[in-house]
């Protein structure tokens, strides 16, 4: 067990006794001459926030890189919406997005848009081991038959369970025979545009314009712990550098960007071109139904829908 020896301002000696080694901290603030603000603003001149953290602090967190959401710090309260969260009822339109994880999380959130405001409010966040029992979660959204889509991981649609048959099938398959036939596939390669999406709603910190509910914590979590990649000096010589999301515990952050790259709109009115996106409770548009008020979804036949 480490055991402290000696502590004062900027100067930590702790001793291991499983092996006798004394590892000592030493920070700047051990010289009243460098406790003043100013002294430090001189030190870190020409580093990164990050860099002066790692370098002058101490700061072991600081290491992989900068936040790529610090709004959802600096405008808090704007963007996370505290219970008693509003119900918006069933005469709204619902979107969700989905990410499969066997044993790391599956995410499933779901989307609506009320006066030009895009809310997260409603979350499953957990391993989906057992399907059916993932998408008994998925129902407890109260307006369940009301999600027009899920956006979900293109990867959902690739051949890679094995039946008791043997005959391949994909996780899209198994959520379509347990029911869930709204699914479509998301899109997975312009995390840049959805960075710059998420940028421009939170662009006014005094109308920020996609708000969480906080029942839905997994997702405010992630936006808050969202690094970029950090690379080295070495490697900024010898190649060229991209903006990239850290691909760590992002399993909330790709539903939300699957959602958002699919670009729902409230006012379009659609046709339904592939019967494997039409919702389990629906049918398609050419058909006599009586479901008031229900728009089909409009696919390119290969389960992207179409803006």
């Amino acid at each position: 067990m480490p055991k402290l020896l000696y502590e004062q301002q900027g100067l930590k000696i702790i001793k291991n006794d499983s092996n006798q080694f004394a590892v000592i901290t030493l920070h700047h603030t051990a010289d009243p001459n460098k406790r003043s603000p100013e002294w430090r603003a001189e030190a870190a001149a020409g580093m990164t926030t990050e860099q002066a953290a790692r370098e002058l602090d101490i700061d072991y967190t600081a290491v992989m890189g900068a936040k790529v959401f610090p709004e959802i710090t600096l405008m808090r309260d704007g963007i996370v919406v505290p219970s008693p969260c509003p119900d918006f009822g069933p005469n709204v339109k619902y979107w969700g997005g989905f990410d499969y994880g066997l044993r790391n999380p599956s995410s499933f959130h779901v989307y609506t848009i009320v006066d030009g405001v895009t809310y997260a409010v409603f979350e499953v966040f957990h391993p989906c081991p057992n399907i059916p029992e993932f998408i008994e979660e998925m129902k407890r959204f109260p307006y369940w038959n009301c999600i027009r889509w899920i956006a979900a991981d293109p990867n959902c649609w690739a051949n890679t369970q094995q039946q008791s048959v043997g005959n391949p099938v994909s996780i899209q398959d198994l959520f379509w025979k347990n029911g869930v036939r709204n699914m479509i596939k998301g899109i997975n390669n312009q995390e840049d545009t959805w960075i710059n999406l998420l940028r421009q709603h939170w662009s006014n910190p005094e109308d920020p314009t996609f708000r969480i509910f906080d029942t839905c914590p997994n997702l405010i979590r992630e936006f808050e712990t969202a690094i970029f990649v950090n690379q080295s000096e070495r490697q900024l010589m010898t190649t060229s550098f991209k903006e990239a999301i850290n691909d760590k515990d992002n399993h909330a952050l790709d539903d939300c960007k699957y959602f958002m790259l699919s670009q729902p709109k409230q006012r379009q009115e659609t046709v339904v071109s592939d019967i494997l996106s039409v919702n389990r409770w629906a049918i398609p548009a050419n058909t006599k139904h009586s479901k008031p008020g229900f728009t089909p979804i409009k696919t390119d036949g290969r389960g992207y829908a179409i803006p």
